[in-house]
C-alpha cells in the first residue's frame, strides 16, 4: 500500500463525515455533468472517495464503475450504496493504471476536484 492510500484510509471516517466545503459549487458542478451523461452511458470514476458524486450520478447512467486507491473510502461507499438500494454503481480499490477495461467499453471518464467559486 502507497503513502497516498494510507493517509486516505487513515482519515476516510473523518472526510466522510465533514460537509462539502462548497455545497453550491458543488451542486453546480454535478448539474454540469450531468448534461453529458444518457441513461445507456457506461461510467468509470477514478478517485471516488467515499462515492457521492458517484451515487449523485447513478439515476442519470446505465452503470458506474467508480475506483479508489483507499479500501476505507471504497468500505464507505459500498455502505452508502447499499444503504440506498442503489445497483448500478460497482466500487473497487484500483488506480488507473491497475483497472483493466475492454476497448471502448465505457463511455465516460469522470475525475472530478473540488473547486470553488467566489461571489
Amino acid at each position: 500500500m502507497n503513502n497516498s492510500a494510507k493517509f486516505w484510509d487513515r482519515i476516510a471516517t473523518k472526510y466522510s463525515k465533514q460537509p462539502v466545503a462548497n455545497e453550491q459549487a458543488y451542486q453546480t458542478k454535478l448539474k454540469h455533468t450531468q448534461t453529458y451523461l444518457h441513461p445507456d452511458m457506461k461510467v468509470l470514476e477514478f478517485g471516488c472517495g467515499t462515492g457521492s458524486t458517484a451515487i449523485a450520478h447513478s439515476s442519470f447512467v446505465h452503470s458506474i464503475r467508480a475506483i479508489d486507491i483507499s479500501s476505507k473510502m471504497i468500505e464507505i461507499a459500498k455502505n452508502k450504496v447499499q444503504q440506498q438500494a442503489i445497483s448500478n454503481i460497482e466500487f473497487e480499490i484500483n488506480t488507473l493504471d491497475g483497472i483493466s477495461c475492454e476497448h471502448q467499453s465505457m463511455d465516460v471518464v469522470l475525475g472530478l476536484i473540488p473547486i470553488s467559486v467566489s461571489n
